[in-house]
């Protein structure tokens, strides 16, 4: 018998990415599942730091052992993995084809794997360049439970804001009227729409980002209500009602767009606001936060940027003070 975590399919997509991170989870047994949960083979027992707020229980099973082979040691590097496509930054092109090989060899389901050689554009798209498979880039992405339809070098998505999005979808109530500012092919919007009534404005300048969101609305199904609007967030959102909500994603431009947020806010509305910053940046974010009438409920570094800057999240209240 061996430990496993028993979690909701709901919130598999979120804890595995959390684990993954933490090297929790034990690769040489296969995850399991079932109609309504996932079970999850562990290393050790002692994961309730790394899985957060999800509802969790500990379980033991019959391990099943993994039939996948493992990258070699001297292949590692980090990648991104969005529906059948990996997408790696490695920038030694040894080390990038090397990785590229190893993933065509122990992951049969890659279709295609490309070095992501920097962003571009004002959309922020990524120049992509194939590495090893077929050239297509558009695919089909799952994330807590939803199924979503992009073209990778057409829209920028992050596969590691799933516990982001999850985390913010959980605290949204019935009713809520809420403004995405960015929301690229609405993965914050579908995962708030999945799990609650609320209705949800949903705005993007990338007009593919906008179809792609179209196309994942019509794949899952939703309780709440997107309205997709293709445009300028600064020029859209004075046309808006105020909101409950607001959801700020767009770590390298965020504040220069926050006055405007801050005004389509309710009295006791929400911001959910993302940039990217150093230490001292963060901290003096946060006091400009408090002088503008926003009280400060959560601080989350939602994963590392470079060696001295990390994406930060801060969820703040607005008192209007």
């Amino acid at each position: 018998m061996k430990d496993y975590l028993k979690v909701s399919k709901l919130d598999a997509q979120a804890i595995l990415l959390q684990l993954r991170k933490g090297n929790w989870i034990d690769i040489e047994n296969q995850i399991q599942r079932d109609p309504h949960y996932v079970y999850i083979p562990l290393k050790n027992t002692n994961v309730s730091e790394a899985i957060g707020d999800h509802p969790w229980v500990l379980v033991s099973m019959d391990p099943i052992p993994s039939k996948v082979k493992h990258l070699p040691k001297l292949a590692g590097g980090a990648f991104d993995l969005i529906g059948d496509i990996a997408i790696t930054k490695i920038r030694e092109r040894d080390r990038a084809i090397s990785l590229a090989d190893a993933l065509a060899e122990t992951h049969p389901n890659i279709r295609g794997v490309f070095l992501d050689k920097g962003i571009t554009g004002p959309f922020r798209l990524r120049d992509l360049e194939l590495l090893r498979g077929e050239p297509a880039t558009i695919t089909q992405y799952r994330e807590n439970g939803l199924i979503f339809r992009l073209d990778v070098s057409k829209v920028y998505f992050s596969p590691r804001l799933a516990t982001e999005r999850m985390f913010v979808s959980r605290e949204v109530r019935e009713g809520e009227k809420i403004i995405d500012m960015f929301a690229g092919i609405g993965a914050f919007s579908l995962n708030i729409a999945k799990m609650q009534k609320a209705s949800i404005v949903a705005i993007d300048s990338n007009p593919d980002a906008v179809q792609y969101m179209k196309e994942s609305i019509a794949l899952n199904r939703l309780i709440g209500h997107i309205e997709p609007v293709y445009g300028d967030s600064l020029e859209i959102i004075d046309t808006l009602p105020d909101a409950d909500r607001i959801i700020m994603n767009l770590p390298h431009e965020s504040h220069r767009y926050l006055g405007k947020a801050i005004e389509k806010l309710h009295r006791n509305g929400i911001l959910h606001y993302y940039e990217i910053l150093d230490m001292k940046g963060i901290e003096e974010r946060m006091e400009e936060f408090r002088g503008l009438g926003l009280n400060i409920i959560k601080k989350r570094e939602v994963h590392g940027y470079s060696s001295s800057l990390t994406m930060y999240s801060l969820t703040a209240l607005k008192t209007g003070e």
